[in-house]
């Protein structure tokens, strides 16, 4: 299974070496660049998704009534849920990420110093919490409705395809969109700021420091989400 999560997650950076092979630049990003803006992504990914892998069967779970038991004791319905089974896979998503990252440490001409480290590590742990307070923002609804899979989905893929690139490769309106959603917060802010990219911003320099009080408050307005929808579970049966 981790073999299949590294495949998956290395099949979407080998389209961006494949890219990169053809041209020199992506809006003035070079190689080395875009794999450690990649790679910093990837790395929110993992640091989210290895602890809350098994949030991808609470569909089912919610549909088979195998819910109910976790509120049957005296501990948190989400922890429990979330610890009853670990998927394999996302071990894979974080070799991907460590071995992007120190690929593109090979080829990126940045001094990272002591406060640049800081605000990167600040910047997983803020797009860690940014987009995994929206899947489980997301994932809260199968509570009621018993099916948010196409709608997480949804969620993945704009985080993986957007967040992966540099955000001024798209259209104002499109920068404005992937800002607000906060996209632009988990990778593309940090890496600009870290690989000394901001006259490129295009929004105030204080704000793209934001990636972990974005990623707070996400957090928070996640677990509000979260226990708004228990109040109102009822179980599907048998």
């Amino acid at each position: 299974m981790i073999v299949l999560g590294i495949v998956y997650q290395g099949s979407g950076f080998a389209f961006v070496l494949v890219v990169m092979h053809n041209v020199d630049l992506i809006a003035g990003w070079p190689l080395g660049d875009i794999a450690f803006l990649y790679g910093l992504r990837m790395l929110a990914h993992a640091l989210w998704i290895v602890p809350l892998s098994h949030l991808w069967m609470l569909d089912q779970m919610a549909r088979e009534a195998e819910f109910d038991r976790y509120l049957l004791r005296p501990l948190s319905p989400f922890v429990q849920f979330v610890t009853s089974k670990f998927q394999m896979n996302a071990l894979g998503d974080a070799c991907v990420a460590v071995l992007i990252l120190g690929y593109s440490l090979t080829l990126v001409d940045a001094d990272f110093d002591p406060w640049t480290l800081l605000l990167l590590g600040a910047a997983v742990i803020g797009g860690a919490l940014i987009e995994g307070s929206i899947q489980v923002a997301a994932a809260a609804f199968a509570i009621r409705t018993l099916n948010t899979m196409s709608l997480r989905m949804l969620a993945d893929l704009v985080f993986s395809v957007a967040g992966s690139y540099p955000v001024i490769i798209f259209p104002k309106l499109m920068r404005v969109t992937l800002t607000v959603l906060p996209v632009s917060f988990v990778a593309y802010f940090p890496a600009a700021l870290a690989l000394g990219r901001q006259d490129e911003l295009f929004v105030p320099l204080w704000v793209a420091h934001l990636t972990l009080p974005v990623g707070v408050v996400l957090f928070l307005a996640a677990g509000a989400v979260w226990r708004s929808q228990l109040r109102h579970y009822q179980s599907a049966g048998n």
